[in-house]
Formats: structure tokens, sequence, C-alpha cells
């Protein structure tokens, strides 16, 4: 058994973390409206399945675990950066056969201000080719953190009268978020 909480002193309200969090999360299932769909000279009635989760506010302040962000849109708008950028390299390469007026110094000239566009679009390619090696070594950082975050994340229990997160042994009431904060701190996957 536990202690009770250490604000109000009762215990009748008083539900360990873990299960106060997956307590929070209800499934459900159904028939979705009837809809009628024309078929030739016939009508079809159709009705769709509905299905999903819902999740309490409870459960949701006390997730141990941020959801991992995703990082193919970076790397997709990188790759189409990068061919853009080579689309504005095939103009002054396309007119390196026509020599310009004013001699080769005019022709390296022309050369380096039509690549200009090309090498900034190759510089924010860059950047979000960084920012995507950035995000999977968090993710990284993150997993492999898991296991300690989520074993402070298990002593944990949660007050529903008070609202808020103690351990047994430290008698003191901490609001969720500072709860998950420490369980981060515990993972190594802190901000």
């Amino acid at each position: 058994m536990t202690e009770p909480c250490p604000s109000c002193g009762l215990l009748d309200r008083v539900q360990h973390v873990p299960a106060a969090y997956h307590g929070g999360h209800s499934f459900y299932r159904g028939q979705g409206p009837s809809v009628a769909v024309p078929a030739g000279d016939a009508v079809v009635v159709t009705k769709s399945q509905v299905s999903g989760v819902s999740v309490t506010a409870v459960a949701r302040a006390l997730d141990p675990f941020p959801p991992p962000r995703r990082g193919g849109g970076l790397l997709a708008a990188a790759i189409v950066l990068a061919m853009v950028g080579s689309c504005f390299l095939v103009l002054p390469f396309s007119a390196s056969e026509d020599p310009p007026p004013g001699g080769a110094a005019a022709k390296v000239l022309g050369v380096a201000l039509f690549s200009l566009p090309s090498v900034c679009v190759y510089v924010a390619a860059a950047v979000l080719v960084w920012l995507y090696a950035r995000r999977v070594r968090a993710h990284r950082r993150q997993r492999r953190g898991v296991l300690a975050a989520r074993q402070v994340w298990e002593q944990g229990w949660f007050c529903h009268r008070c609202g808020g997160v103690y351990f047994a042994e430290a008698g003191r009431l901490l609001t969720p978020a500072h709860f998950r904060q420490l369980v981060a701190r515990a993972g190594g996957y802190d901000r």
C-alpha cells in the first residue's frame, strides 16, 4: 500500500500513476451514420465503422514520454530543395558555350551571379538535413532513457482529489508537469 496524499491527507482518491494513465484511455468502436449511395437504378445504403481512442486530461498530463517528432517532412523538403538548386545550376552552365561580350572575367562573374540562388537553396537544404539529424539524435537519446524514466514514472502516486503526483517516500505533492519533468530528467531526455 502507499502513504496518503501529503496535501489532503486522504487515501480514498489515490491511484498508482500507471493505473491512472491507462485508466484514462477509452477505446471505442461502433457504426457510423447510414449513407445512401446511388448505384445505377438502385440506391445502396452503407454504414461506416467508427473507432478511436479517447484520452482524458489526467492521462495526457501523466504521459511519461513525449511523442517522437517526425522527421520525414524535413528530409523530403531537403530533397526538393536540392532538386530546385540543381535546376538553378542548369541556367549558367547551359549558357557556357556562348562567350559573353566582356571576355573570360565577365563569364566567371555571370556564372557566379547565376549560381548564387543555387548556393542559397543548397544552404537551406543543408540546414534542413542538419535539423533532421538533430531530431534523429534526440529520438535515439529518448529511446535509450525509456527504461530509467519508466522506473521513476512507476513509483509515482496520483491524487485525484488534489490533482497532483507524489512519491511515497518523498512526501511532497508535485504538479503533473513537474512530475513529467522529473521523469524526463531520469530518462536523460529533458530539455
